[in-house]
């Protein structure tokens, strides 16, 4: 898949949210980590939830994720050594969920795929063995590709709160399916995320009406 059909794919999923924000669905804000090649970053940002019944759903994310990365270091002065390569994405994974429901709780499995847009890629240039230096770098100048896309496979539980909110915990390994050197060395986005939040009922009343 090249960079513009994913762009194509980014930019048609974008705008389709209003229009499940129109549905019955829930609304979430959730934050978290990132784990992986012996660094951590961030996670967090809002999803949608769709139901289809107490055992299934289907989720859209729209958010911010800092991830660890092996970036290309060759167009960078050899006479130093790079760690913890970070690159920050605009994120949008689909999701769907498989929920095994215990009274207030249900907890479940989750898969499907991720979008994903470069907003700016760093290293750290180590000056000693104390001392370190944030370098950002240039998408095209250092040979890294913008767009990612990818797999998101995890579980998560969701806990019944008052008022029909939902508090959620989910944990997800991510396996990007671009290569995302421009250059001759593979480097493919892996990892473990980790996002807890809140999530609100938009059209409260439908769900009232199903509980009834």
């Amino acid at each position: 898949m090249t960079p513009n059909t994913v762009k194509r794919w980014f930019t048609l999923i974008f705008f389709s949210l209003p229009i499940l924000l129109l549905a019955q669905v829930r609304v979430g804000l959730g934050g978290g980590g990132y784990f992986g090649l012996k660094d951590q970053g961030i996670n967090a940002g809002v999803q949608v939830q769709k139901e289809f019944s107490d055992f299934s759903a289907l989720t859209v994310q729209f958010g911010l994720a800092d991830k660890p990365s092996n970036l290309p270091t060759e167009n960078l002065n050899p006479d130093f050594n790079y760690v913890a390569g970070h690159i920050s994405y605009l994120l949008l994974p689909i999701e769907y969920q498989y929920f095994l429901p215990f009274k207030k709780l249900r907890a479940g499995a989750f898969g499907g795929p991720y979008f994903a847009y470069g907003l700016k890629a760093g290293v750290l240039k180590k000056l000693d063995n104390f001392n370190f230096e944030k370098m950002n770098l240039d998408f095209k100048e250092h040979g890294i590709r913008r767009f990612d896309i990818g797999v998101h496979l995890g579980v998560g539980v969701e806990l019944e709160l008052p008022r029909l909110k939902r508090m959620f915990v989910r944990v997800n390994y991510a396996l990007g399916l671009v290569d995302t050197d421009l250059g001759d060395a593979s480097a493919y986005q892996e990892g473990v995320g980790i996002l807890m939040g809140l999530m609100l009922p938009v059209n409260a009343g439908k769900y009232e009406e199903k509980d009834k």
